[in-house]
């Protein structure tokens, strides 16, 4: 904050960064709501359908730690602007495919797998720049407005516009994602020096520099702690969703548009976390703040099990959704302040691959557990899980916290 009380401008790096992604977000999402329309357009067996979204997804398994050394090796804007328009080449050739009436299962897997693979290099070093484009006192208000514009343009207003524009054209989507990509680059483009160079070391080495980072993210104790306790976080987030559509219909006895309602309520309440974060990161110290966006989110779950009227699971959902965005604002700041601007996205990457991979063993146990006892029985459990995880790393975290508030940023609103 400045001396008068008054916000610190973010300035127009960042602002041009934020519309870049934002237009990337939008095209993501109408892309994410015509795909599996286009796959089954092709075909109806359920196992082609879905290795179509397998492959869009197989980018950060395969090269999510190698993207974060390569983010930490080159300029974050020149990385986030040749991506995106490779991105634009390839969305663009399918989209032709589609409009001429060429496109088969092999070319959606194909171009959904090279584009899988580009996603991790624009992602992290989305992420990572903001450190350089904005003042550290401005960090939580920098990413959460990326956490709404990821919010509004990925998931609620993205996927049913691609859906619509497909009834209209097959191809159209496709399109408007590649138009997209091109725009994003150009934007990042213009402002290409405003991220400073990388320095580069003379004896690089791929698995030496992945092992640091990796090794960073081990021996900080704060990290680590946010780290394990995001993995349970992903893991009971991957079982809500996993069974959701289910609950919806057998429990909510709702049509099937209910499941597009709740996940749309969801995100205005993600939408409404990342616009209140930055102010309640003023007024509430961080480890507060942190266990108060864990516990909230954990009782949100455990509501989806004990209620059974639509309004109170769509209340639930909207505290779901705060709780889990302001947690994300928080800890996504947090690392932006204490890890080494030459390593932050080696362990940023790093970070994300430990909740990856909990999504699978998540969503496996929630169908599991549905189908040894019933549709509510989940999310008590998960909701459980939840909050007996966020008390078992609680004293750890506070303790970390308050040995790193003399750190890079650590000492803000920290007791």
């Amino acid at each position: 904050m400045t001396k008068q009380g008054t916000a610190v401008p973010l300035g127009r790096p960042f602002w041009v960064v934020w519309c870049a992604g934002a237009v990337s977000f939008a095209g993501d999402g109408i892309t994410f709501g015509a795909l599996p329309l286009l796959a089954a357009s092709f075909t109806r067996d359920p196992r082609i359908v879905s290795l179509s979204e397998a492959v869009a997804g197989a980018g950060w398994l395969l090269l999510g730690l190698v993207s974060g050394v390569m983010v930490d090796r080159w300029r974050r804007t020149s990385t986030m602007w040749i991506v995106d328009a490779i991105r634009a080449v390839v969305a663009g050739a399918f989209a032709v495919l589609i409009l001429l009436d060429r496109a088969n299962i092999p070319t959606l897997l194909i171009a959904g797998f090279v584009l899988g693979l580009l996603s991790p290099f624009f992602d992290n070093a989305s992420s990572v720049i903001v450190p350089d484009l904005v003042a550290g006192d401005a960090l939580e208000r920098a990413n959460g407005y990326q956490q709404v514009s990821l919010l509004l343009l990925s998931s609620l207003i993205g996927p049913p516009l691609g859906a619509a524009l497909f009834v209209l054209d097959h191809g159209l989507p496709i399109l408007i994602d590649a138009v997209s990509f091109a725009v994003a680059a150009a934007l990042v483009w213009s402002i290409r020096h405003a991220s400073p160079p990388r320095e580069q070391a003379a004896d690089r080495h791929l698995g030496r520099e992945l092992k640091e980072g990796l090794s960073y993210l081990w021996r900080h104790k704060l990290l680590r702690s946010l780290c394990l306790l995001l993995l349970v976080v992903n893991a009971v987030g991957s079982g809500i969703v996993a069974i959701l559509v289910l609950y919806v219909l057998e429990v909510l006895e709702l049509p099937e548009a209910g499941f597009g309602w709740l996940v749309a309520i969801y995100a205005v309440g993600g939408i409404l976390g990342g616009l209140l974060a930055p102010r309640l990161s003023k007024r509430i110290p961080l480890f507060a703040g942190l266990l108060a966006s864990m516990l909230i989110s954990g009782l949100a779950v455990i509501a989806f099990g004990v209620v059974s009227t639509f309004t109170l699971v769509a209340i639930a959902a909207t505290i779901l959704g705060l709780g889990g965005t302001w947690w994300n604002v928080l800890t996504i700041s947090l690392r932006q302040r204490l890890v080494p601007p030459a390593l932050l996205g080696r362990v940023t990457s790093a970070y994300r691959m430990v909740a990856f991979c909990a999504g699978p063993l998540g969503a496996v146990a929630a169908g599991f557990l549905a189908h040894r006892t019933d549709l509510k029985t989940p999310y008590v459990v998960m909701g459980l899980l939840q909050l007996a995880a966020t008390l078992v790393f609680a004293p750890t975290i506070r303790r970390e916290l308050s040995r790193n508030a003399g750190g890079p940023g650590g000492g803000s609103g920290i007791e």
